[in-house]
């Protein structure tokens, strides 16, 4: 029986080496020789006889199977996932966009959103990736197009396979403003919300206002967020629901409605009881 006062202990989620094994499409033989010989430092409990591996294990283990197949040495490659220090997971990414392998780029965001959740992955990883290839500091953006494009494909893979939640309360209807088809930060929401057990709807890119507002009738949504990334006119909604506006394209005055200045901003007021 817990003591007064004694938060509940948080069971951890860990995987068996053979399980480990086939997600990295290794030979258990392969795992248990990098292990042997390189002696991998596991953040997950170890209770019993056998290994257990956590969601940061297997992020490491992910990144030092690249390492290798990018040329590094086993043991290079072993130091170098299982260092704490964070920097060389864009550099990673990148590596692979640029090689546009997007079962592996998929696979480093996969890893990275089971460690540490949406709201971290997009910030810590996925915007740093995408300002480096597309943002004002970038030589010639026009050169990484293709780039960009490999990069928003996996990104938005990797975070439909955020779990839905379970539940039958109302949803948040996500939209881009008319115009506007820059649907990615509407997608890195969904996921979050998701992971906080709050439904949500895409809509998709440049939703008219009129589609909007049928939406709205059709779907008696708790919240509605509409995004623009351009200069843009709110919209003017009759119904009820809370109107929140997302992104730098909406005017400093204008109707009454909350503006998240980032995405972890805005999980926390659609998330907020009422």
């Amino acid at each position: 029986m817990e003591s007064p006062g004694t938060a509940p202990a948080v069971q951890v989620v860990t995987w068996p080496a053979g399980a480990v094994a086939r997600m990295l499409d290794l030979p258990p033989s392969t795992l248990r020789a990098w292990h042997r010989r390189y002696d991998l430092p596991l953040s997950a409990p170890q209770t019993g006889a056998h290994r257990r591996y956590g969601s940061a294990d297997v992020r490491a283990l992910v990144r030092m199977k690249h390492l290798i197949e990018q040329g590094f040495s086993a043991g290079s490659a072993a130091s170098r996932a299982f260092d704490p220090g964070r920097g060389a997971d864009v550099e990673l990414l990148l590596d692979a966009v640029t090689r546009l392998d997007t079962e592996t780029s998929i696979a480093l965001l996969e890893a990275q959103l089971n460690a540490d959740g949406v709201v971290a992955t997009w910030d810590g990883l996925c915007r740093p990736a995408l300002e480096a290839l597309g943002g004002p500091a970038t030589a010639d953006p026009d050169h990484c197009i293709d780039l960009v494009h490999v990069l928003t494909w996996a990104i938005t893979v990797a975070l439909h396979r955020v779990p839905a939640p379970v539940g039958t309360g109302a949803m948040v209807l996500l939209a881009c403003a008319d115009g506007d088809r820059h649907t990615l930060p509407l997608e890195a929401l969904r996921a979050a919300l998701a992971e906080h057990g709050r439904a949500a709807l895409l809509l998709g890119a440049s939703i008219p206002e009129g589609a909007l507002r049928d939406a709205i009738q059709r779907t008696h949504p708790a919240a509605v967020v509409v995004w623009s990334s351009q200069p843009a006119q709110p919209p003017r909604l009759r119904d009820k629901a809370r109107l929140v506006l997302a992104g730098p394209g909406w005017p400093a005055r204008g109707p009454r409605a909350r503006r998240p200045e980032s995405l972890g901003d805005a999980v926390t007021l659609l998330t907020a009881r009422e």
